[in-house]
């Protein structure tokens, strides 16, 4: 591996180890109440780690050749799977969302695949077209556009419209990257404003996640609860924190404490240096997916790395963005820290696709 791989690699782990730790934390009391094993959530994300890494592993170890030609039948298998979400007895529904298949003790949700699967396919597609694309030629990008709406559609009917965007932006990335007209880009913002404006009014727990962003304090107890129980958190963390395991929002006052709000428990126990830590571990990250795609002159290997580096770091950018109150609460977990089966391993396979890439590329003299 290279230098810049290997970083990688120790920081993907150091976040692990961190969501290992917080994801216990934050868990022990709402586990021993509800499950009677404190340990429950511990020993399922410890268990969780070990399969993605595994998964890792095997994802590392293949050719990239191998993903490249098969890169159509990963974003079509992706699809298959995620409208399997929606056939009764597989099928799992969950507050609200059916967003989960369910194979026996196996759940997960096939978005979090679908999210890598379009990477994979849109770099191998506009690398194969590029010639075409750099003609200007606009029908080059309508095969990929009706496999990414396919994906769109599906997660939309979930509901998760927070996963429709990350699609959707990780794919207006790659088009710019690939050399797509910026005309293109400019008529599919125009017609994807105004469709997210009616996603939102036409759908009333999204409305009120506007009204809670905007001023939680209008409904204190309701919509606005969750980011005000966040923003004390953060206030009692202070500069040092509360000290590990010493968070009281966990404490039956923060929903989703373990899950989607981990940063907020995190920045209670740990700190404003707590929270400045992980924001450097996930800028390195970005740093060296940048460093790992300046070493190889193949547009598809270089495409692979910067989305999927692109992929992880958006989400975490996301995540803590909703925690802090700077944009409105999106179902989005934190990237390898938040409890979360489906994330940490499918987070995990795709570092695995990255030292893939980056096994592929010669050393430079």
């Amino acid at each position: 591996m290279s230098l810049p791989a290997k970083i990688l690699f120790v920081v993907v782990y150091i976040l692990v180890a961190l969501g290992i730790v917080m994801t216990y934390s934050a868990s022990a009391v709402y586990a021993a109440h509800v499950y009677g094993n404190s340990s429950y959530f511990l020993l399922r994300q410890l268990l969780f780690a070990a399969i993605g890494t595994a998964l890792m592993f095997a994802v590392a170890t293949t050719p990239v050749s191998f993903w490249q030609r098969n890169a159509r039948t990963v974003i079509i298998l992706s699809i298959f799977l995620m409208i399997m979400v929606f056939l009764p007895g597989i099928g799992r529904s969950a507050g609200g969302a059916r967003r989960w298949i369910s194979l026996g003790p196996v759940n997960f949700q096939p978005v979090e695949f679908a999210k890598i699967a379009v990477c994979l396919y849109l770099s191998d597609y506009l690398t194969r077209k590029t010639k075409i694309i750099n003609k200007g030629g606009f029908t080059v990008f309508i095969p990929p556009l009706l496999l990414i709406m396919s994906i769109c559609s599906l997660s939309l009917l979930q509901p998760d419209l927070g996963s429709c965007f990350i699609v959707l932006v990780i794919s207006g990335i790659l088009f710019f990257l690939a050399g797509i007209n910026l005309v293109y880009i400019g008529m599919a913002v125009m017609v994807a404003v105004p469709a997210l404006y009616i996603l939102v009014v036409r759908a009333p727990y999204r409305m009120s996640r506007i009204t809670a962003y905007l001023n939680p304090w209008q409904d204190p107890q309701g919509s606005g609860f969750q980011i005000i129980q966040s923003f004390l958190a953060f206030g009692l963390g202070g500069v040092h924190g509360a000290g590990l395991g010493q968070s009281t929002q966990k404490l039956f006052y923060l929903p989703s404490g373990y899950n989607d709000f981990i940063f907020s428990i995190l920045g209670e126990e740990l700190g404003l240096v707590g929270v400045l830590s992980t924001l450097v571990l996930y800028a390195v990250m970005l740093i060296c997916g940048v460093q790992m795609s300046r070493r190889t002159d193949d547009d598809y290997k270089r495409l692979i790395i910067l989305s999927i580096v692109l992929l992880i770091v958006m989400q975490a950018l996301i995540n803590m963005l909703v925690a802090t109150g700077l944009v409105p609460t999106k179902g989005l977990p934190l990237p390898f820290i938040s409890y979360g089966g489906t994330s940490l391993v499918f987070n995990l396979m795709a570092i695995g696709f990255l030292l893939c890439v980056d096994r592929s590329i010669p050393k430079r003299r």
